[in-house]
């Protein structure tokens, strides 16, 4: 099963995905000083939980990969919820490669993994948070129709300089209006 936006495909982890991910923790690396750098993540227990996950029954809506349409895996979305509260649910991307950003990639598979969450598990309202210093997301959560609801500020400490952390939001109808042609997507 797999849900196709433009150039990206989204769908459920498989075993080769544990590839890409061994190579995201050891050697392509950079990304990672983006997505949440204050957070020490060893790469072991990172790759050992996409292993896990391979063998969960039913597959989680909560993560799906990201491939190209000629095939090539280049990343993952997801979501949480912020705090434990399950009214507020967050979406996040990574996109490891630097060869894949640029190209329409992330865009393309976070407004169809929103379209999911907006079709096929009612929500409302959706989420996102980064820091101020993630120049990459911001421009993201912008282009894709986030609005900013809050800002706590220099509270991230990133390579010895302080940030914001923030929180974006948008609701059902501003997304679907932006996005008229993602409504009713609910393929998994």
């Amino acid at each position: 099963m797999q849900m196709r936006n433009g150039n990206i495909i989204l769908r459920y982890i498989r075993e080769s995905d544990i590839d890409s991910y061994i190579r995201w923790t050891t050697t392509e690396t950079e990304w990672s000083e983006w997505d949440a750098p204050w957070e020490t993540d060893d790469g072991d227990d990172f790759v050992a939980r996409q292993r896990a996950s391979l063998s969960v029954t039913p597959k989680s809506f909560g993560k799906l990969e990201i491939d190209t349409d000629f095939g090539q895996h280049v990343g993952w979305v997801s979501s949480y919820c912020i705090d434990g509260n399950k009214e507020k649910t967050a979406v996040g991307i990574d996109v490891p490669p630097r060869s894949a950003r640029g190209k329409g990639y992330g865009k393309s598979a976070l407004s169809l993994f929103m379209a999911y969450l907006f079709s096929c598990c009612d929500k409302e309202t959706l989420y996102t948070q980064t820091w101020s210093g993630n120049t990459v997301m911001l421009r993201l959560a912008e282009k894709i129709g986030f609005n900013e609801i809050e800002r706590i500020k220099n509270i991230r400490i990133v390579r010895g300089d302080a940030y914001d952390a923030l929180t974006f939001s948008i609701s059902r109808a501003e997304f679907f209006n932006r996005y008229p042609d993602l409504r009713n997507t609910c393929y998994l």
